[in-house]
C-alpha cells in the first residue's frame, strides 16, 4: 500500500496560525482583560522628574470624568507649574509645541496626555507625576481637552515667530518697569504665587482647603513659623500622598502676610 506523504508546510502553517491567534478569556471576545483595561504607564530612561521627585511607577491609566471644575483647576495648575513657560499662554505653543492644535506626537486621548504629563517624555518634557500627583495631572488633562481647536493651525511653533504669545507680556512689562507695583492683598497673592492651583479657601482642590489648614493649626503657638517653613520648603504626608511643592520665590514679607491671613480664616 502506498503511504500518503504530508508536505512540510502543512504542519508548519497550523502552528504559525495558533501562535498568532489572540488567546481569549471567554468573556472579552479574544481580547485579554489587561489589554481592555487601558494603556500602562511607561517610565522612560531619558526623562527628568520635575522637582527631582520621581512619579510612582506602573499602574493602569484610566480617565475619570473630566468636568468644567477640574478644567478650571487645571488651568490654574498649568500656570503655577510654569507649563506656559514652554507651551505658551493658553497652551498655544512657544518653546514647546502647542497643546491645543489637535496635533499630538504621543497621542491626544486623555490617557495618552496623562502619560505624557505624569511620566514625561524624552528630550525635554519633565515628569510631573511626583510633584502634583495623578489628581493634579488629570486636572491639566481636563483643561487641555476643554480647549477649542484654533480656526487656523500654524505650521511652525511660536519659537520662530516674531512676537511671543500673550502670556509673555507681563514679563515684558516688568522688564520695562511699567508693571503694577501697588500692594497686593492676600487674595491677590494667592493667585500671584500660584497657590490657587492647589488650594481654595473653602474646599479641597489638590491640597487641603485653607480653612481646614487654619483649623488644624489654630491652637499651636509655633503655627506661623511651621507653616512658613512648609510653604518655603514644601513637604508631604500631612494631608495625603500628594506633596506640596517648594515655593522659594515668595518674598519673606509676603509669606508672613499670607500665613497670618490663612491662620485667621474661620
Amino acid at each position: 500500500m502506498e503511504r500518503t506523504r504530508i508536505a512540510p508546510w502543512a504542519l508548519v502553517v497550523p502552528l504559525v496560525i495558533a501562535a498568532c491567534t489572540p488567546q481569549g478569556d471567554g468573556k472579552s471576545g479574544g481580547q485579554s482583560n489587561a489589554a481592555a483595561a487601558g494603556p500602562q504607564g511607561i517610565v522612560y530612561e531619558a526623562n527628568v522628574p520635575a522637582g527631582g521627585i520621581e512619579p510612582p511607577p506602573g499602574g493602569v491609566i484610566k480617565s475619570p470624568t473630566l468636568t468644567a471644575d477640574s478644567a478650571k483647576s487645571g488651568e490654574n495648575l498649568f500656570g503655577s507649574m510654569n507649563c506656559d513657560g514652554c507651551h505658551g499662554g493658553g497652551a498655544i505653543g512657544w518653546v514647546g509645541p502647542s497643546l491645543v492644535d489637535g496635533r499630538w506626537r504621543y497621542g491626544g486621548a486623555p490617557e495618552e496626555i496623562f502619560s505624557s504629563v505624569y511620566y514625561g517624555r524624552p528630550k525635554g518634557m519633565p515628569a510631573y507625576g511626583g510633584v502634583i500627583g495623578a489628581d493634579g495631572v488629570w486636572m491639566i488633562v481636563a483643561y487641555l481637552k476643554s480647549q477649542t481647536l484654533p480656526s487656523v493651525v500654524p505650521t511652525t511653533n511660536y519659537e520662530t515667530a516674531s512676537a511671543p504669545p500673550a502670556a509673555a507680556a507681563p514679563a515684558a512689562a516688568d522688564a520695562a518697569g511699567t508693571a503694577d507695583t501697588s500692594p497686593a492683598t492676600p487674595e491677590q497673592m494667592l493667585t500671584k504665587y500660584g497657590c490657587v492651583a492647589c488650594h481654595a479657601v473653602d474646599h479641597k482642590v489638590v491640597g487641603p482647603a485653607l480653612e481646614d489648614v487654619a483649623k488644624k493649626y489654630h491652637d499651636q503657638a509655633d503655627a506661623p513659623a511651621h507653616l512658613s517653613e512648609k510653604v518655603r520648603a514644601g513637604g508631604s504626608g500631612v494631608w495625603g500622598d500628594i506633596p506640596m511643592t517648594p515655593n522659594p520665590q515668595v518674598p519673606d514679607a509676603d509669606l508672613q502676610t499670607l500665613v497670618k491671613w490663612v491662620l485667621a480664616l474661620k
